[in-house]
């Protein structure tokens, strides 16, 4: 079963706050764990990053809800 990958726009604007290397690295492994191994996933570490994901099952969508910095993420 593949998953549809949603990141509201506010996750994108996240995003935009952080380097553009760093941009790219989390974005490659949003497409890699997330959409390939869902296993146990709701929140994803890229070095000093979170991407923080609801999976919802009924309607194989993932919902990536928010990235950002590990000292400001969960405020």
């Amino acid at each position: 079963m593949s998953y549809k990958l949603l990141i509201d726009d506010k996750v994108i604007k996240d995003l935009k706050q952080i380097d553009k290397l760093w941009q790219k690295k989390i974005i490659e492994v949003i497409k890699t764990k997330l959409v390939e191994n869902l296993s146990h996933y709701y929140r994803l570490l890229v070095a000093d990053y979170r991407v923080i994901y609801e999976i919802k099952d009924d309607e194989v969508v993932i919902i990536v809800i928010k990235i950002g910095h590990r000292k400001d993420i969960y405020k």
